[in-house]
């Protein structure tokens, strides 16, 4: 026989001491706790400790807690298949099978994956067609997805929303902060299979590998010349470009390498300066360079 579990209705607090969840739900299950705004939520959820199951199926005699359960289950001896397919006019007796089953007509067709919605299918294209539609109106570079910009445009403004709980260190991006807490671990999970270098985070193993296979996958559209980091390459390129991103803030020289303006910024150095190994930057004292070189990470 199943069990009989009371309801209560919790008494509505004074205006000065209302709780604002009893007013807004104030049908509470004794059993559990758990409150509801309309009291046939709450009697229908008593049903899960009671056992109850008031809702039989008249063909096949089943039962069930809910009305929907038993309507959705009657499909099954009435043939009634109520969702249709808009693009195919394929019909199904359940709704999650409809949604399941639109993703054959928003699949990708140079790849064929799939997608339940048109606008994921529409960013995921962008991928193949190399449309960038969201561009930065502070710089005017491009992207294809509008997270990307989201991300970018701190660049420009300088926030960093992510701080790391361990050493307070914040970051413009999530991906930054993760790969970040990692330097706070002591254990080095990544280990190269050739010689037992380990590495904390995954894409230095495989940079480090090269070194060992000899890949050298980023060639240099120009000349045909091939590298074994993406950097590399990068700062090769600038040799057909032009392209000159290192300017010195002492003189109006600008430089393709940085290592370059490194080293030409030592010719602006006054006797009795500090000098940052790293950048190049130069500070009257000691403790402001030593203050410096922390965003470096020395």
């Amino acid at each position: 026989m199943p069990l009989t579990v009371p309801f209560r209705v919790p008494a509505v607090a004074s205006a000065s001491g209302t709780n604002p969840t009893s007013v807004d739900r104030p049908f509470q299950c004794a059993c559990c706790g758990k409150r509801f705004r309309h009291k046939p939520n709450l009697i229908a959820h008593r049903r899960v400790h009671t056992g109850e199951r008031p809702h039989q199926c008249p063909e096949c005699g089943k039962r069930f807690t809910n009305k929907p359960y038993l309507t959705s289950h009657r499909r099954i001896h009435t043939g009634e298949k109520p969702y249709p397919c808009t693009e195919c006019g394929r019909r199904f007796r359940h709704k999650p099978n409809l949604l399941s089953h639109s993703k054959i007509h928003r699949r990708c067709e140079d790849c064929g994956r799939s997608f339940r919605l048109e606008r994921f299918l529409r960013a995921h294209q962008r991928q193949h067609t190399g449309e960038r539609p969201f561009i930065c109106t502070e710089c005017g570079k491009n992207f294809g997805k509008k997270t990307h910009l989201v991300a970018h445009s701190r660049v420009h403004s300088g926030e960093r929303p992510f701080a790391c709980e361990e050493c307070g260190r914040r970051f413009s991006q999530g991906s930054h902060l993760a790969a970040h807490r990692r330097d706070h671990a002591p254990e080095r999970p990544f280990v190269c299979p050739d010689c037992g270098k380990a590495f904390r985070h995954k894409p230095y193993l495989a940079a480090h590998r090269r070194i060992h296979t000899g890949e050298k996958p980023y060639v240099c559209p120009d000349c045909g010349k091939a590298f074994s980091q993406k950097s590399n390459l990068v700062s090769h390129r600038r040799i057909h470009t032009g392209e000159r991103p290192y300017a010195c803030p002492d003189c109006d020289r600008s430089f393709s390498q940085k290592s370059n303006l490194i080293t030409h910024r030592k010719s602006h150095i006054r006797d009795g300066a500090f000098c940052c190994a790293i950048c190049g930057q130069t500070f009257d004292d000691e403790g402001k360079l030593l203050a410096h070189q922390k965003k470096h990470d020395i």
